[in-house]
């Protein structure tokens, strides 16, 4: 133990190893975190930290976790949020532990299953092919089986040329008909499955991790036997463990279910060949009978709220069960095919297709009957253009589901983010994620944000509410931008608004000669991101994926516009239920969740703005209750100790205290 503790201190500390890396600047703050992470994992305790930008996080667990695992024969769980960590995690911090550490380990990434392609699926899809594709189809097949010659990972999403549903639906790793029973070690699942089995540590997401956590049976680790994890941007736990432990089931995967057996508009399937044409009715009875099942979901929850794309369902049984008779029949046809000798079909698909009819059974019953009354339940109703209506169901209340599963006793718990405390305590993660057993430390900035950094807010601002709002909203917004000669991202929390001001600003920015981009509308996000790099006087309108997770030092960014403050609005049925929920527990849904979560969001986007010591620039604020609603303190009391001076529209300019 002293020997763990010791090699801390060796690579940490301000004569560590880590100060011969090039441009490395000692941070008191990631040793102080190493050291927490370190004690935790001696004593299997849990551990909440905020380690703001610049701490150096990453390697502040990543060394302690490696080194304790393998020190003590044990195994450590990653868990991110984004692709993007999950890559720097192994192409660049892990290779620099490699270097820094006295103990050798191997470090494998874990995808769900479905990402992998399965080798025997493949081989299967290829006998097949004329009984499952139409003609493009199986030339895409064809460059399918080219490429698995020459990947390493098989990993679907590395692929050079795009890949239909269809043909990734056939060929992905599945429960049933890929394991290694059935397909050895030739099989890229199996191989990524046994790289895990024999890692002193895994990097997965926080999806992977809280599906697994559903539906693997209890031990005494979480995967496997003495583990331990650490997640990585826990800010986004409670939203992403509620999708894994939740559910949904959509008319789309049942119709797939179906016609995977057998599908009567372009007559493929498994068992399109078979010569008993009741087989192939039963099919198109069943597609039948599940889209006026679906059909009879959208009127019913349009009846209930005509005017919402997502409809709360507060009560059983919706609509009759339409469903459950066609799809019995099916699993039973299955069930008689399955144990035919004679029979050429193929068993472990046939597997698979039984396996995803049974679950969009039992979901629909489920949904229907709503017994458990920890979820909440709704229903997604299509797009325009799609009638791919979709039943979900997700805890109301995370820290009674999931809390108990994750702060267990014998292990550890590690979550770390730059954006966790409210008003200057970690307490809102904890009662948000059952965490109260876990300790907490705060660390303090490396950066200067009083040289670094200013706050501007708009005085006199109407408040988002008022009938001026939207009518003043975009000569602030450009005598904002004005400011900076432009180098600005501004954030908004509606896209409908963020595309009206885009209408209304972009001739005039175009005038001033700056680029104005805007999320949504023409390249992806990532060339968004790219170009607003490259142009550094360009003006960047982005929603709520660009006020977290994106990365932008230097010149390029020195303006961060907030449009309002990031209150969620309380349509979502999860959110509504949420609140209610807190109520009935004699709580104040406001103060306890709305407040909390809007201060975190802000704190995410004024993040963006400095990423480094050398970075300048100024966070403008156009929400007046910032200074004219008490709990507006609570906001300013969340940032970063900075310069604040309020705005007026005339150009008065008023200095004011942070921490009243």
């Amino acid at each position: 133990m002293k020997d763990e503790f010791k090699h801390i201190e060796s690579i940490f500390s301000e004569n560590g190893s880590l100060t011969s890396i090039p441009n490395y600047e000692h941070r008191p703050q990631q040793l102080e975190m190493a050291r927490a992470v370190q004690s935790a994992l001696q004593s299997n305790s849990h551990l909440i930290v905020e380690a703001p930008t610049g701490v150096g996080k990453s390697l502040a667990y990543l060394i302690p976790a490696i080194l304790h695992a393998v020190v003590n024969g044990r195994k450590a769980i990653v868990s991110t949020h984004t692709k993007n960590l999950q890559e720097q995690l192994l192409q660049k911090d892990t290779e620099l532990a490699r270097t820094l550490l006295p103990v050798k380990f191997t470090a494998a990434l874990l995808k769900g299953r479905k990402n992998y392609l399965c080798t025997t699926r493949l081989a299967n899809a290829l006998s097949h092919h004329k009984q499952l594709f139409d003609t493009e189809e199986s030339k895409e097949l064809e460059s399918l089986a080219e490429w698995a010659e020459s990947t390493i990972d098989g990993d679907l999403e590395s692929l050079p040329f795009p890949l239909s549903a269809t043909i990734r639906q056939q060929v992905c790793s599945e429960q049933g008909a890929c394991s290694q029973q059935i397909c050895g070690s030739e099989c890229f699942f199996q191989r990524a499955k046994a790289r895990a089995r024999h890692a002193d540590l895994i990097v997965m997401n926080h999806a992977l991790f809280f599906t697994l956590l559903a539906t693997q049976p209890q031990r005494d680790g979480f995967f496997f036997d003495n583990d331990f994890v650490i997640f990585d941007e826990a800010h986004t736990l409670e939203a992403v463990a509620g999708t894994g432990i939740g559910k949904s089931l959509s008319r789309f995967q049942v119709l797939y279910a179906v016609h995977r057996l057998f599908n009567p508009r372009t007559k493929k399937g498994l068992l399109s060949k078979v010569r008993k044409k009741s087989v192939r009715q039963q099919c198109i009875d069943a597609e039948e009978a599940i889209n006026e099942f679906f059909d009879m979901v959208t009127e019913a929850s349009h009846r209930l709220n005509p005017s919402s794309p997502t409809i709360r369902i507060r009560g059983p049984h919706l609509v009759a069960n339409l469903a459950e008779s066609p799809l019995e029949q099916l699993l039973d046809l299955i069930k008689e095919l399955s144990n035919d000798s004679d029979s050429k079909l193929n068993k472990e698909e046939l597997t698979i297709a039984q396996r995803l009819i049974w679950e969009a059974q039992f979901l629909i019953k489920e949904f229907l009957q709503q017994a458990d009354s920890a979820l909440t339940y709704w229903v997604e109703l299509p797009e325009r253009g799609t009638n791919n209506v979709i039943l979900c169901s997700a805890p109301t209340d995370i820290s009674t589901s999931v809390g108990p599963l994750l702060f267990r006793e014998n292990t550890s718990v590690i979550l770390t983010s730059a954006t966790l405390a409210v008003g200057g305590t970690l307490d809102y993660i904890q009662r948000r994620l059952g965490a109260t057993p876990a300790d907490t430390l705060i660390l303090d900035t490396p950066f200067n944000f009083r040289r670094q950094m200013r706050v501007t807010i708009g005085a006199d601002m109407p408040a988002p509410d008022a009938p001026d709002y939207e009518r003043e909203l975009p000569q602030w917004i450009l005598s904002s931008i004005g400011r900076s000669r432009g180098k600005a991202l501004v954030l908004f929390t509606s896209a409908a608004l963020m595309k009206r001001m885009a209408t209304v600003l972009r001739q005039p920015l175009r005038d001033e000669g700056l680029q104005l981009l805007v999320q949504g509308i023409g390249p992806s996000r990532y060339e968004l991101l790219q170009e607003f790099k490259r142009d550094i006087h360009s003006v960047l309108f982005g929603l709520d994926s660009f006020w977290m997770g994106i990365d932008v030092p230097g010149e390029a960014l020195e303006h961060v516009i907030i449009t309002r403050l990031p209150f969620a609005v309380p349509d979502h049925p999860l959110i509504e239920a949420k609140t209610e929920y807190i109520t009935q527990q004699g709580g104040n849904a406001f103060f306890d969740f709305t407040l909390p979560e809007a201060v975190i969001k802000l704190r995410q986007g004024v993040g963006r703005l400095i990423r480094s010591t050398s970075d300048r620039g100024i966070i403008t604020i156009l929400d007046s209750r910032i200074v004219t609603k008490r709990y507006g303190q609570l906001f300013l009391r969340s940032l970063p100790s900075c310069p604040v001076e309020v705005v007026s529209s005339t150009g008065e300019v008023e200095e004011h205290e942070q921490y009243e």
